[in-house]
């Protein structure tokens, strides 16, 4: 994809101030859309082309849809990539505040989408995209650990609409393994190329390219509390899955290493550890429910297959053996799901 002739925009959400000299490598040139989820307590941008978007402003543009922008959690996003789309850009870059970009680091993003003939690909259930001996992506589920050898190498042809860049420094492990024993620096990518994913990947969305017509069925999910605890950490692992399977429906393709990005910063383990633990808890069913949802979706435009998807998934937590505190989660995520389908109608 050619980056003189593509229009993108990088979505940022931030929370707080970040060290704005991270993005020194990425031309000014490059529009961002800033996420502002401090309710306009950010200073100005140190840099041209930023645009920020605090609550009153995010509400401005929304109307009626404003109820489905989450707010306090990095599923904020979401108003960005609304926006990006409905501005007509081609490419959106998710990318979070605390993540380090390096010369490069958009043109490798663009290269690597667009169409592949005979592309390296990776088979399988689940797909780790840590490649270090041992360890895993956040929201890998246990159950498929040590089964690297189901994994097939293999080549594909066809689109590639997404690609997800990793990270080095602090790795995007689950919370609980950094204290087990210390993690890598590096992911461990392997060759010198991306790879399709034909299988399900912990799709994070800190370092991610995507052709602007997935964003309808591109919905980071909300926090929801359960009793009191926080259900967290799940908003790009679970949005990315839903869309996964969407996109497998239409046969598009997603691809994941490469470019890299510093990850600075180690978010507090206690608190990180506590807010994945219903991530954990809830996961398997969450993904038969999802799965179940999708027997019905017939591939098409990704906003007709996300509102369909959305129905069904509704009516197959009614239907769940789910313990009910779980089911009341699913529940909620399936009305703010309801209400990000209801925004592209």
């Amino acid at each position: 994809m050619d980056p003189l002739t593509t229009k993108v925009v990088v979505v940022i959400p931030i929370p707080n101030d970040p060290d704005w000299t991270i993005f020194e490598e990425l031309s000014e040139a490059v529009p961002i859309i800033v996420c502002d989820d401090s309710d306009g307590k950010l200073s100005p941008a140190p840099r041209k082309n930023v645009r920020f978007f605090d609550y009153a402003a995010q509400e401005r543009i929304m109307g009626k849809h404003y109820a489905a922008i989450p707010h306090k959690s990095a599923a904020c996003r979401n108003f960005g990539h609304f926006l990006a789309y409905k501005e007509g850009f081609d490419v959106i870059i998710a990318l979070d505040y605390d993540c380090r970009t390096r010369a490069g680091w958009l043109e490798e993003h663009l290269r690597a989408l667009g169409p592949m003939a005979q592309a390296p690909a990776v088979a399988g259930r689940w797909i780790n995209t840590v490649e270090q001996p041992g360890f895993y992506a956040r929201g890998f589920p246990y159950e498929y650990r040590n089964a690297d050898s189901t994994m097939t190498d293999t080549a594909v042809s066809g689109e590639v609409k997404l690609n997800m860049g990793v990270w080095d420094n602090v790795l995007d492990l689950n919370g609980i393994d950094k204290i087990q024993r210390e993690p890598p620096k590096t992911p461990g990518l392997r060759g010198d190329t991306n790879y399709v994913a034909l299988g399900m990947v912990p799709l994070c969305g800190m370092n991610t390219a995507f052709r602007a017509e997935l964003t309808p069925a591109y919905f980071f999910l909300p926090d929801v509390w359960i009793g009191g605890w926080q259900l967290s950490r799940h908003d790009d692992i679970w949005g990315g899955y839903i869309l996964k399977r969407l996109m497998d429906k239409r046969g598009d393709l997603l691809a994941y290493g490469r470019p890299v990005v510093e990850h600075t910063r180690q978010s507090n383990l206690h608190r990180v550890i506590t807010i994945e633990h219903y991530m954990h808890l809830m996961a398997r069913e969450f993904y038969a429910i999802v799965d179940a949802a999708m027997e019905a979706i017939r591939p098409g435009a990704y906003a007709e297959m996300f509102a369909a998807f959305v129905d069904a998934y509704r009516r197959e937590v009614d239907r769940s053996a789910a313990p009910l505190h779980y089911r009341q989660g699913y529940r909620e995520l399936g009305e703010s799901m309801q209400r990000w389908a209801a925004a592209f109608r």
